[in-house]
């Protein structure tokens, strides 16, 4: 099986509020928790695969897929909201293009 792969909007939250402290640069692999809004089975973590594509000022354009093969990759639609964590901890949030 491929992966699937989306653009996503990110938002990263301010290392005055919590976040990481830089933003990665364009083209380097992140691998944070990855949990959607809205998702109605019971929330079970998931490593997401984030490569940022473009940065302007706190925001960025990534392409983002799962790490594993059997993720639950129907939740990568248009529209979709998702939050970036690191441990207990929110470092952005952003949604499917």
């Amino acid at each position: 099986m491929s992966k699937k792969t989306v653009k996503a909007h990110i938002s990263w939250v301010p290392f005055e509020e919590g976040g990481r402290k830089r933003i990665l640069p364009v083209g380097m692999r992140y691998c944070p928790i990855i949990v959607f809004e809205f998702e109605t089975a019971p929330k079970t973590l998931w490593s997401a695969e984030v490569y940022n594509t473009a940065i302007t000022g706190n925001a960025s354009v990534a392409d983002v897929s799962y790490l594993a093969d059997d993720a639950p990759y129907h939740l990568l639609q248009p529209r979709s909201k998702f939050f970036l964590y690191e441990g207990q901890r929110v470092v952005a949030e952003g949604v499917i293009v």
